[in-house]
């Protein structure tokens, strides 16, 4: 199903394996349903790999615009954490936060399964956004993938949560793809159909997150407003 905004923010994130069941709980009864009835924010998913620990947890909120990042209402969920959040953020480990404008968002239904692909590409390459965004298409044509979600960003933002400092480069830019598909079998296969794609256009494309996920919990904004306005 296609994304409703014209930007998406797409996160990942490890997390203390001891406060595990905790970090489940705080994020699906708290964390994504208060960012979700911010301005702006449309819904939010959050998604766990299958096996390792590694890169674990992808969550992506569907935004209007990017301008929904840029609210005193988002200001204050950063500045101003509840206890329960407050605490929670000591168990974050290999942070990574990317705000992307929507290139393309298509196909049908949501599905259970993802694969995530994040890349820091040189300009003028090969394997730029509409080669990329072909690659995509055939993916759905072919019945590989039901739907994907495609994004980009000139650079990576400081997240002063987390201490994340600025990624800008010049002669660079960020893609973000996000393939649904209904098996994780199926995820594995068009994930690295694409990863190989871009790879064997330009040896100089560097794979930022590479995984596949399985959905853990989704929520819409009519579900939330307005409880968790603050």
């Amino acid at each position: 199903m296609p994304l409703s905004g014209d930007a998406f923010l797409c996160l990942w994130n490890d997390f203390d394996e001891a406060r595990e069941e905790e970090y489940e709980r705080w994020h699906s009864f708290e964390h994504v349903p208060e960012r979700v009835a911010a301005p702006g924010f449309l819904s939010g998913r959050r998604y766990a790999g299958q096996s390792g620990r590694e890169n674990r947890y992808v969550t992506l909120y569907d935004i209007a615009s990017l301008s929904a990042l840029e609210t005193p209402e988002y200001a204050a969920l950063q500045a101003e954490p509840t206890p329960w959040s407050e605490r929670m953020r000591t168990g974050f480990r290999n942070f990574l936060r990317i705000p992307c404008r929507t290139l393309a968002s298509e196909g049908t239904g949501h599905t259970g399964h993802a694969g995530v692909l994040a890349l820091s590409l040189p300009s003028g390459t090969r394997a730029d956004d509409a080669a990329i965004l072909r690659d995509l298409r055939t993916l759905l044509a072919k019945q590989a993938v039901s739907a994907f979600h495609l994004g980009r960003a000139e650079s990576i933002p400081a997240y002063g949560v987390f201490e994340s400092p600025e990624i800008d480069e010049d002669d660079r830019h960020f893609i973000v793809a996000i393939l649904e598909t209904t098996t994780h079998t199926t995820a594995q296969a068009a994930l690295s159909s694409l990863s190989k794609s871009v790879s064997a256009r330009d040896e100089q494309s560097e794979i930022l997150r590479e995984q596949c996920v399985a959905l853990r919990y989704s929520v819409d904004r009519s579900e939330v407003v307005p409880q968790w306005v603050r």
